[in-house]
């Protein structure tokens, strides 16, 4: 099981959210493509068969040329999704450095003083290994940033560092990533368009998941007790403005008695919504509550 640290569950979340977004537009193309091939009239406008279909009027071709369209939508879908699959793993590893900078010196500073947002893909990359040796996941990451740089900075066609990042993946690298995309990294030569398709789409979206795993479970290892019931705190606190009024909240009223003295109700009441929150974010560490009350006492 997974802790849900607060960039974890980002990436979470808008991974979910993608994966779901450009499947959804393969099934939109797939449809339509196959509207297109059951119309009677394949030579008329490709509007006039999609009439229900929003913005489908923009589309000036006729049923024959739409339906070509349609069937290589997946293909150039790669060119999109893949950009956005890696941005949302560089934005995992920002979120990771940044936690981990409340603990100097877990992480080394950047050697100008930039702020993690600032740094280059490599360095955060190598951050977030936190001395381990580089895994496979590791290893096709940088395959996979590559890949995004040629696409957006080299409008997709295949360049010499990316060609050498592919040449110089272990073997083990390799066949991970033709085990997932079914198929090794095709193309024809230097300076054209590579074979990207929903295989590799698949198989970037599975590599940043192996690849957040590891990040979770080496943070989870280099991080104290003490320090993870800080970042729980924290977590808490500034997740959202009623959670730092619920954090400090001293209200009045009858006092308690416990093994740590006399207490408001108001804080005791405080100290289980944040027990109730290490529950549901950070079961695996097994927070007590001895542990979360001295890590939010640490940050108040």
């Amino acid at each position: 099981m997974l802790i849900q640290y607060p960039a974890f569950r980002a990436w979470q979340a808008m991974q979910v959210r993608s994966n779901n977004s450009i499947v959804a537009l393969i099934i939109g193309a797939s449809l339509a493509k196959r509207a297109m091939a059951l119309s009677a009239r394949p030579f008329v406008k490709a509007g006039e068969v999609l009439t229900n279909v929003a913005r489908a009027q923009n589309l000036n071709v006729t049923a024959k040329e739409a339906e070509q369209i349609f069937g290589k939508a997946a293909g150039d879908m790669a060119f999109l999704a893949i950009p956005q699959v890696v941005a949302l793993q560089i934005e995992l590893c920002v979120g990771t450095v940044v936690e981990c900078q409340r603990f100097p010196p877990l992480v080394k500073p950047h050697p100008k003083g930039e702020p993690p947002g600032k740094w280059a893909v490599p360095l955060l990359a190598k951050a977030v290994r936190f001395g381990k040796d580089e895994s496979t996941a590791d290893h096709l990451m940088k395959f996979c940033v590559r890949l995004r740089n040629s696409i957006m900075h080299g409008a997709g066609k295949v360049d010499a560092p990316l060609v050498d990042e592919w040449n110089r993946l272990p073997r083990a690298a390799k066949g991970r990533w033709e085990s997932l995309a079914g198929r090794p990294f095709t193309y024809s030569g230097i300076g054209t368009l590579p074979e990207l398709g929903w295989p590799e789409v698949m198989a970037a979206l599975a590599v940043t998941k192996e690849s957040a795993h590891e990040i979770n479970a080496r943070l989870r290892d280099v991080l104290t007790r003490e320090q993870w019931a800080q970042v729980i705190a924290c977590d808490y606190r500034d997740g959202t403005p009623r959670g730092r009024r619920r954090f400090n909240s001293t209200s009045p009223g009858k006092t308690v008695t416990n093994e740590h003295g006399a207490t408001h109700v108001g804080e005791e009441r405080a100290l289980r919504r944040l027990q109730a929150h290490a529950a549901t974010y950070y079961r695996p560490l097994g927070m007590t509550p001895d542990e979360l009350r001295t890590g939010r006492d640490a940050v108040r």
